[in-house]
């Protein structure tokens, strides 16, 4: 039910996947969804749909820093969603990420680059795949529009990915020529959340994808191959993003 697509390699380094959960729901469901460190736009295009999300109308779903719980009753899903890279939606609007961090907000109340007709088309069309194309296409059509985004915080995401969230935020400082204080500002602005609470979440993904591939593995030696000084610091961190 649960799908994802690349978009063109032309939107990736804005882009990181747009994802579709299209089926029919047979028994009550729960889906956990942890925090990544990016800014979603997500729909609802079930007409009969009881959820908190209005049909056809985009939600902008600011940057998480705990585990959301979203819950199925039995019905046919038709959702899809826009996952931008961190930073990625700075492209497209001007607001402060960290306005919206942790919040669920109606994307038409927005200040957006993206206009009416991106919103108004995508209800009538006739699969999710006919949306992901459309989608695609419109954001290569509105590049040339598109407001540049910090490339010392790139630079800074980039870092902190290589490293999978092990460097500190003075060394982050050093590499990308800014003080800590402005760093940290510039960070907040741009992707919702502290350079350090974003290395966290990206060592706290790294490690969940690491214990994946070494189940042999103890939790000490997950633990010091991700970055943690034992097995209990690792346990508050999963801790406090899984549960």
């Amino acid at each position: 039910m649960y799908r994802e697509y690349l978009p063109d390699i032309r939107l990736q380094h804005l882009i990181e996947t747009y994802w579709v959960s299209d089926g029919i729901v047979e028994n009550f469901q729960r889906e956990q969804i942890m925090p990544d460190g990016c800014v979603d736009i997500i729909f609802d295009f079930d007409k009969e749909t009881s959820g908190t999300l209005t049909y056809g109308k985009p939600e902008l779903v600011g940057t998480m820093t705990s585990l959301l719980e979203i819950t199925y009753q039995p019905r046919r899903i038709q959702m899809m969603g826009i996952r931008f890279a961190p930073a990625g939606i700075t492209a497209f609007t001007q607001i402060p990420i960290n306005e919206i961090t942790n919040r669920h907000i109606d994307l038409l109340m927005t200040e957006t680059l993206l206009d009416t007709d991106f919103y108004n088309r995508l209800p009538e069309m006739g699969n999710m795949q006919e949306r992901i194309n459309y989608i695609n296409q419109y954001f290569i059509k509105h590049l040339y529009k598109v407001y540049a985004v910090n490339q010392q915080i790139q630079y800074a995401i980039s870092l902190i990915r290589k490293s999978t969230g092990q460097l500190s935020v003075k060394q982050l400082a050093q590499e990308t020529c800014m003080c800590e204080r402005h760093l940290e500002r510039k960070f907040k602005t741009s992707i919702g959340i502290s350079p350090k609470l974003f290395s966290n979440v990206v060592r706290f993904q790294a490690a969940r994808q690491y214990a994946k591939a070494h189940p042999e593995e103890s939790l000490y030696s997950i633990a010091i191959a991700c970055g943690y000084h034992d097995h209990s610091h690792m346990h508050k961190e999963f801790a406090r993003f899984s549960l």
